[in-house]
C-alpha cells in the first residue's frame, strides 16, 4: 500500500495487484471510488469478475477503468453489479447505485483528473480514493504521480 496524498480528511491510496486473489481493501467501513489500470490486460473475464466482486463488496461506488482492456473492466463492474443487485427493490438500488467509466486510449493524466475530480455524485462526497493497479507496467509511477498532483491541486504536465 502506498499513500500518495493525505490531507484535510481525504486519502488516496494506491495498491497493487498481481492476481485476482490479491486484492484487500485499505478501507474499512467506507465507500470510495476506484481507478483502475490495467496495466498489461492479462487478466481473464472471470479474473475481472473477481475483483469487481471484492471491490463492490468493499465499497466502491465508482470505477474509472483505465489502461489495457479498461472496456472489459467497465463490463465486469457492471455484470457484477446486475449479479448482485437483480433482486433488490427499485428503493434500495438508489442507496448502492455504482457509477462506471471507461477511459479507452486516454492518458495517465487524463484519467487521473476524471478520477480526482469528478466522481463524487448524488449523496457521495468521498473521503477515500483507490488507485488499483492491475499486473506490472512502466505506467505505475506516472499513474500514481498524475492522481498525487490533481489531488494537491497541481496543474498536471
Amino acid at each position: 500500500m502506498k499513500v500518495l496524498h493525505e490531507k484535510g480528511g481525504k486519502a488516496y491510496i494506491a495498491i497493487a495487484i498481481d492476481a485476482a486473489g490479491d486484492f484487500v481493501s485499505p478501507f474499512a467501513d467506507t465507500l470510495f471510488p476506484c481507478m483502475i489500470w490495467d496495466h498489461d490486460g492479462r487478466f481473464t473475464e472471470d479474473q475481472r469478475a473477481e475483483v469487481a466482486r471484492q471491490l463492490l463488496q468493499a465499497g466502491c461506488r465508482y470505477a474509472v477503468c483505465g489502461g489495457q482492456s479498461c472496456d472489459a473492466w467497465h463490463g465486469a463492474f457492471d455484470e457484477e453489479f446486475v449479479q448482485q443487485r437483480m433482486n433488490d427493490p427499485d428503493a434500495a438500488l438508489d442507496d448502492v447505485h455504482v457509477m462506471t467509466t471507461s477511459h479507452a486510449g486516454e492518458s495517465p493524466d487524463d484519467v487521473a483528473f476524471f478520477f480526482v475530480l469528478n466522481t463524487n455524485f448524488g449523496d457521495h462526497d468521498f473521503d477515500r480514493y483507490l488507485v488499483l493497479h492491475v499486473g506490472d507496467g512502466q505506467a505505475m509511477e506516472a499513474v500514481d504521480a498524475a492522481v498525487r498532483r490533481y489531488a494537491l491541486g497541481e496543474d498536471a504536465a
